[in-house]
């Protein structure tokens, strides 16, 4: 697991280390007032996960690790058995579209998306071919895996444009970009 200060998630959209994260206004202002006080290790998680300026995204880039990071810092004890990692929690899919659009990033809103579709397309791509009836259900479960690696390769195209579009020619650079904020250029 890696090591992460307090300070490095100082430029997230929600202010994570806050005593009282619930009655925070900018919680209020991106979950809406009624967040149960067991919901806000969840919502930890989804900050850490897909705020644009999340340290854990660059460090971290295999997707089933960083949630598994990201479920630690955030507290979550059951993440994975939850349906938190797999989104089938009835209440962390509105949690992360109103991050998302908190952010105000499209283009961050769909790479984010890619990400996910992409890392569960390849879940399924490692699962083996087995059991099958005769050579022709076999064949098509190869077809089928062969379609899904194509559309993986398109997945990634679109990822790397959505990164383009959001850090330019500046990849190198990408965490010194996610960590800009008023005050730093303020300071300039």
């Amino acid at each position: 697991m890696a090591t992460f200060s307090i300070s490095e998630f100082e430029n997230l959209a929600l202010p994570i280390n806050e005593k009282d994260l619930r009655k925070h206004p900018v919680t209020t202002q991106i979950f809406g007032e009624k967040i149960p006080a067991d919901h806000i290790p969840m919502l930890k998680y989804v900050a850490l996960l897909y705020d644009v300026k999340s340290p854990l995204r660059l460090k971290i880039p295999d997707i089933s690790l960083r949630k598994q990071e990201c479920a630690e810092i955030a507290g979550l004890k059951d993440g994975e058995d939850s349906g938190i990692f797999d989104l089938s929690h009835d209440n962390i899919l509105p949690y992360i579209n109103s991050y998302l659009r908190y952010q105000s990033s499209k283009v961050w809103a769909i790479l984010a998306a890619n990400e996910e579709v992409l890392w569960q397309y390849q879940q399924e791509l490692l699962n083996p071919i087995r059991d099958f009836k005769n050579d022709r259900d076999k064949l098509q479960a190869l077809e089928i895996k062969s379609k899904l690696m194509a559309e993986c390769d398109a997945i990634i195209k679109r990822i790397e444009s959505y990164e383009d579009k959001i850090f330019g020619d500046n990849k190198e650079k990408k965490d010194a970009i996610r960590n800009i904020t008023p005050e730093s250029i303020a300071n300039l």
